[in-house]
C-alpha cells in the first residue's frame, strides 16, 4: 500500500468510527425514551483502487442496524392506558383520524407503527346531542404522544370482532363518554332456594326480572303446600304503576322426591308468560336447584341469577392483555369495545424510523401482517399498565465508546504518522 493508500485507509477509518460514536450517542441519549431500539454499528471491509499506482487495499466502512426484535424491559406504570407489547408487533396509528384519507399522503395521510404504548385521551365533539341534554355529546379519542391516531377493530353491537389483515377494516380508536348500554329484558330466570317441608302452608319468594322495556320488576312465586311433597304454584305481578297484571305458567305443580330434590317436572323448566303493554313476555323460569327440606319453616333463598339488565352508562374503560378496550357501565355489565391489532413484518430492522417513536413501512421490511391478540398459541401478548423501556445497555454503549474512542485516536495517528512521512519524501529533494 502506497502513502496515498495509507492516507485514504486512515481517514476512512477515522469517518467509520466517527459514525459508530453518533450511534453510540444517540443511543446514550435516548436510553429513556420509551420501546426505543438501540442502533448499531456494523463494521466491514471496503475496497479501495489507488491510481496511478494501481494498487487495491481493504479500508473499512460501517453499516447501521437497528435492533427492533429485541425486546425492551417491561417497567410497570399502573396507568390504564399504558401498553407493553411483550413479544414481536407494533401499534398501529395514522397521521389522520379520517378512515377515508388514511392512504393519502396529500392530506397527510400515513400508517405509522410505533411500540411506544402510552396511549392518551383526546376529547372530540361529536356535533349531536342524543340525550337531550342541550350540550353536544363528547367522546374519548385515543392518541398517541406524538400525536398520531391509534386505530383498531371497532367491536359489532354483541361486542364481537372481525379480525381480518387489511388496513381498510381498521377504524380510530373512538368511544362516547355518555354511550349508553341498552336495556335487556329477561328470558330465563335461575332459581337456587330452599321450600321448607315443615311449613304446610304458602311459600313465596319475590324472584327480579327486567320487562320489554327496561324497567326493572318482580314476579312473585308461590309454592302452596298439598299432598306429601307436592305444591301448587301461583304467580302474580305488578306493572310499573303498581298495577296487576296477567301471568300464565307451565306446568303449575312441583314435586320434590323422599330426599328432597325436585322430582317434577323433570328438567325443573317453568314456562311463564308475563302480560306487558308491548304484548306479553316469555320467561323461563328454572327450579332445578329448588329442593325442600326441613328448614325451620319457611322458604330461603340462596341465588337468583337472571338474563335481563337494565339500561348504563359508560363509567370506565380499560384494556386487557388481548388488546381489547372494555367499556364498564352503571348497570354492572361490560362490552368489547375495540381490539388493538399487532401489525409484523418479514424483517423488522428494515423499517424506517421516524421521531416520536414510530416506524414506517418499506420494500425491504416485507409485507405487513395484521394479527389479533388473544390465541393460545400466540407468542405476543400485551401488558396493561406498562411501557416497554429502550433496549439500550448503558454499560455496553460506553464499553464501546472506549473503543471506538481508541480506534479513532489510533486511525488519527497513522495519518498524523504518513504525513510525517510524506514530509520526509518531500525534504529528500532539497
Amino acid at each position: 500500500m502506497s502513502l496515498q493508500g495509507t492516507f485514504n485507509t486512515s481517514v476512512q477509518a477515522m469517518l467509520s468510527q466517527s459514525q459508530a460514536m453518533s450511534n453510540i450517542s444517540t443511543n446514550i441519549a435516548n436510553v429513556n425514551t420509551t420501546a426505543y431500539k438501540l442502533q448499531d454499528t456494523h463494521f466491514a471491509t471496503l475496497l479501495n483502487h489507488v491510481k496511478p499506482v494501481d494498487k487495491s487495499f481493504f479500508s473499512v466502512n460501517t453499516y447501521d442496524y437497528r435492533q427492533v426484535d429485541k425486546q425492551g424491559t417491561i417497567t410497570t406504570t399502573n396507568r390504564n392506558y399504558d401498553l407493553a407489547i411483550n413479544g414481536r408487533g407494533f401499534l398501529v396509528t395514522n397521521t389522520v383520524n379520517d378512515p377515508t384519507l388514511v392512504n393519502d399522503p396529500a392530506h397527510g395521510g400515513r400508517w405509522q407503527y410505533t411500540r411506544d404504548g402510552a396511549l392518551f385521551g383526546k376529547a372530540v365533539d361529536l356535533g349531536v346531542d342524543t340525550d337531550n341534554d342541550g350540550q353536544n355529546d363528547q367522546a374519548t379519542q385515543f392518541v398517541t404522544a406524538n400525536g398520531a391516531y391509534v386505530y383498531g377493530w371497532a367491536a359489532d353491537e354483541e361486542g364481537n370482532f372481525t379480525e381480518t389483515s387489511d388496513l381498510s377494516t381498521l377504524t380510530p380508536v373512538l368511544f362516547g363518554n355518555n354511550s349508553i348500554f341498552p336495556s335487556k329484558s329477561t328470558t330465563r330466570v335461575d332459581l337456587q332456594a330452599n321450600v321448607s317441608s315443615e311449613d304446610q302452608g304458602r311459600q313465596n319468594v319475590a324472584v327480579p326480572f327486567i320487562d320489554q322495556e327496561g324497567n326493572s320488576r318482580s314476579l312473585v312465586v308461590g309454592f302452596n303446600a298439598q299432598m306429601g311433597q307436592d305444591w301448587t304454584l301461583d304467580m302474580s305481578a305488578r306493572d310499573i304503576n303498581n298495577q296487576p297484571v296477567d301471568v300464565i305458567f307451565d306446568p303449575p305443580n312441583v314435586t320434590f322426591d323422599s330426599r328432597g330434590r325436585l322430582a317434577a317436572p323433570t328438567d325443573g323448566l317453568i314456562s311463564i308468560e308475563i302480560a306487558d303493554a308491548n304484548g306479553p313476555q316469555s320467561i323461563l323460569l328454572d327450579l332445578s336447584k329448588v329442593t325442600s327440606y326441613a328448614d325451620g319453616g319457611r322458604l330461603t333463598v340462596v341465588n337468583v341469577e337472571q338474563d335481563g339488565y337494565i339500561a348504563g352508562r359508560l363509567n370506565n374503560t380499560y384494556f386487557n392483555g388481548s388488546g381489547v378496550l372494555i367499556g364498564s357501565y352503571t348497570n354492572g355489565e361490560l362490552r368489547n369495545l375495540y381490539k388493538l391489532p399487532i401489525a409484523t413484518f418479514m424483517a423488522d430492522q428494515k423499517l424506517e424510523a421516524k421521531p416520536g417513536n414510530i416506524f414506517v413501512q418499506t420494500s425491504e421490511a416485507g409485507a405487513m401482517k395484521l394479527n389479533a391478540l388473544g390465541s393460545p398459541l400466540g407468542s405476543t401478548h400485551i401488558v396493561t399498565g406498562a411501557l416497554e423501556a429502550s433496549n439500550v445497555d448503558l454499560a455496553d454503549q460506553f464499553s464501546k465508546m472506549i473503543v471506538t474512542q481508541r480506534a479513532y485516536s489510533s486511525a488519527a495517528k497513522v495519518l498524523s504518522t504518513a504525513d510525517e512521512m510524506t514530509m520526509a519524501v518531500r525534504d529528500l529533494k532539497r
